[in-house]
């Protein structure tokens, strides 16, 4: 064994082993009969171990090595892979993989799915023994799921009834319906459930006595002087919105955003829009109906009082909080500015999962038109545009974004990769616009590197103390 000992050490020492660096430094390992390092390894790995007892199938070598030397062992095989004997490099491998739960660590079964990845096409098949039963086929418990339920998409077998649910209609008169937000059930409460369908629902036109109690309303809520006339109000309009079937258009003519912050905090604490009648849209409409309209024509901090509430309001409620909020918002006709962003900030880091940002950021990023339009009440819809407006703000908000390490999606990547292009000319001596790109060059790296090129070339368009920090960034990863 006195021969591998320098190799052993290399495997050891190196965090990524590779055959052709070790041959280069520290010359060829061989045994007596003088095959390749790799292949010599590989069969001595394969060789049976005395010092375990007898065991079917027999003991290796392989199984007699620390944890770390067996991934790297693995490692180095990998980066050779092309010149082994492809059904001693399936043995190995299928032995590891086919081994029970726990007998290996995780980085070594990587190894060794590594180390199968890497066989030429068409090799081992002198060897149909060595393939593992059924790996192409999904697991067990999928299976058996699939047998008994119905899925909610033909590649993945789920339950309906463990679904959450996000869906907005739009009817044809131009104005947005807000559908159902989501829709959880228990496997007790409906095992007849029929399939949702997204299908417009035109509300009843209001009554006459509903328009009249709409307009004392209004002007109630817009003369509150206290909290406690603010919560009758509030009890109100709920008891309003709720007898009518028409909590959109109850909203629209009581217009409760026009009121002052205490009082618009007031109702997002003590408005409950629930029960069958609202459909699950109650959420959406508190939101998109009194805390959107503070924040389209914001120019200084929001209150504190106000921001709380809203908060409140957007943790229990995310997918709301993305529809109504976060979107329109970011979709402004005029841009995002510094307010604006500050708020959008904390909602997605205070109240937001990680795959509420990152389906949020696909379909900006990624979406067509339909997939961004956003929901708002009809008085709004004019302050709201389709596309991105890509101001300092906007980068801002993306670079918090992605400083929450969310995985963007190749389409997404590509897209963003365009607009710093575009961008780098229009904002050279922008920190802000500088701080989004080294963020994304540090954190999309793997992501990004196809587009290298035009991130570089972006990159020198930009005059900064940040720009030799970028550069060097982008060079290290290429």
């Amino acid at each position: 064994m006195e021969q591998w000992l320098p190799l052993f050490r290399y495997l050891l020492a190196s965090p990524a082993p590779n055959a052709a660096a070790f041959s280069s430094s520290s010359g060829e390992v061989q045994c007596p009969t003088s095959p390749p390092t790799p292949a010599a390894l590989l069969r001595l790995l394969l060789s049976p171990a005395h010092t375990l007892p007898a065991s079917d199938p027999p003991a290796i070598l392989f199984q007699t090595l620390p944890p770390l030397a067996q991934s790297q062992a693995l490692s180095f095989l990998a980066s050779s892979a092309g010149l082994l004997d492809p059904a001693l490099v399936r043995s190995l491998a299928t032995r590891v993989l086919s081994a029970p739960s726990g007998r290996y660590d995780f980085w070594a079964s990587r190894g060794a799915r590594h180390l199968l990845d890497g066989l030429p096409q068409g090799g081992g098949i002198d060897a149909p023994g060595e393939f593992l039963d059924g790996f192409h086929e999904p697991p067990p418990w999928l299976n058996e799921v699939a047998k008994n339920t119905r899925p909610a998409f033909p590649w993945l077998p789920l339950d309906w009834r463990s679904i959450k649910v996000s869906i907005v209609c739009s009817s044809g008169d131009g104005v947005d319906r807000v559908g159902l937000e989501s829709l959880v059930l228990d496997q007790d409460e409906d095992s007849e459930m029929q399939e949702v369908e997204c299908v417009p629902s035109i509300p009843s036109p209001l009554q006459a006595n509903s328009v009249q109690r709409a307009l004392v309303l209004q002007k109630d809520i817009l003369m509150a002087e206290s909290i406690l006339v603010a919560q009758s109000m509030a009890k109100d309009l709920q008891q309003l919105c709720i007898e009518s079937g028409n909590a959109e258009a109850v909203l629209s003519i009581v217009q409760p955003w026009k009121a002052d912050d205490d009082t618009v905090r007031v109702l997002l604490s003590s408005l409950v829009l629930e029960g069958d009648g609202m459909h699950g849209k109650g959420p959406v409409l508190m939101l998109c109906s009194l805390f959107l309209p503070k924040l389209l024509d914001l120019q200084r901090p929001v209150s504190s009082v106000l921001l709380s509430a809203a908060l409140d309001l957007c943790k229990r409620h995310p997918a709301a909080a993305l529809e109504a909020i976060l979107l329109p918002l970011v979709l402004r006709r005029e841009g995002l500015n510094v307010p604006q962003c500050d708020v959008l900030t904390r909602i997605v880091k205070d109240c937001m999962h990680p795959l509420h940002v990152t389906a949020f950021c696909h379909r900006l990023l990624s979406g067509d038109e339909r997939e961004r339009r956003p929901v708002c009440m009809p008085e709004h819809r004019g302050n709201i545009g389709s596309n991105l407006v890509w101001t300092e703000s906007l980068f801002a908000l993306f670079y918090s974004i992605l400083n929450q390490d969310i995985c963007l999606t190749s389409s997404s990547t590509e897209n963003l990769v365009s607009v710093i292009n575009e961008m780098a000319s229009k904002l050279p001596r922008s920190l802000k616009f500088g701080n989004f790109l080294l963020c994304f060059v540090s954190k999309c790296w793997r992501e990004s590197k196809i587009h290298s090129v035009l991130l570089e070339r972006a990159a020198e368009k930009t005059d900064t103390f940040l720009t030799k920090a970028i550069l060097a960034k982008l060079r290290t990863a290429n």
